[in-house]
């Protein structure tokens, strides 16, 4: 057991303690308010950065007539591609035609970076990879079968842009020069098939302004519910989604020129 002489001297030491400290915390008081000691700061994490834009497709249209010297022939003639974008060639026209890189047949590095092959009428090229590419390139490209028929490719900013599509296009139509002259031919092709979700492109290369609207004509109740234009002016380009129709087949007209008709199906 602790002796009480002990036990008193433990009390005296611990008393000292406690009055040397307090006395210290008193002289010192303003000191180490005013110097707070270090606060350790955690390092803002950083957000992740954005994903890079989804590549898609730039769709040219091979237009109507375009194997006549002199006619558009590629639309739009100098398509902005965003970099990572593959492009698709739709032959609108009757007449075979290809996208060749290269400023004709005479260039030496024709066909070195693409190169479609022959696209029949109706058809429209396979997708196409441009390699090797950068920002601010020109890539001049004609037709292997009609030499005279020359265009380019600009590469822009992924997404400043050129069209990338949701639903790729599938078909192309165009209004040719003359069709509101009753008895010309009203939209080329006139008839055509296109899957169920994709898209065709509508072009107005004539003069007179039309439409492109679902229906029989004017008289029919249901005209425009299913798909409409809206009026097209020369040079308009419309593109239409089959993604809310149903499988089937589709009249359709022109509201301006209600003797201009022509009709498509859809398929699974």
């Amino acid at each position: 057991m602790t002796s009480p002489g002990r036990m008193m001297r433990g009390l005296i030491i611990c008393g000292v303690t406690l009055a040397v400290g307090a006395a210290f915390i008193v002289l010192n008081f303003d000191a180490m308010f005013s110097l707070p000691p270090p606060v350790a700061r955690l390092a803002a994490t950083a957000p992740p950065p954005p994903p890079p834009a989804a590549a898609g497709v730039t769709t040219i249209t091979i237009l109507a007539g375009a194997a006549t010297q002199g006619n558009p022939d590629y639309d739009p003639d100098d398509a902005q591609v965003p970099i990572g974008n593959k492009v698709v060639w739709v032959n609108a026209d009757t007449a075979p035609h290809t996208a060749t890189s290269g400023t004709g047949p005479e260039d030496a590095s024709s066909g070195s970076l693409f190169d479609t092959s022959i696209i029949n009428g109706g058809d429209k090229s396979a997708e196409i990879e441009l390699k090797d590419v950068k920002v601010g390139d020109v890539i001049p490209y004609y037709c292997f079968v009609h030499p005279y028929m020359v265009s380019q490719l600009t590469i822009v900013e992924a997404g400043a842009a050129g069209s990338t599509n949701q639903s790729p296009i599938e078909a192309a139509i165009t209004i040719p020069p003359g069709a509101s002259i009753q008895g010309n031919k009203p939209y080329d092709p006139a008839e055509f098939e296109i899957k169920k979700g994709n898209t065709f492109l509508v072009i107005n290369t004539d003069t007179a302004p039309h439409t492109v609207t679902s229906g029989t004509g004017s008289d029919d109740p249901n005209s425009g519910t299913a798909f409409d234009t809206g009026i097209m002016m020369e040079g308009d380009r419309i593109e239409v989604s089959t993604v809310n129709l149903n499988v089937g087949d589709y009249d359709y007209y022109c509201v301006v020129h209600p003797y201009m008709k022509g009709k498509f199906k859809v398929t699974e």
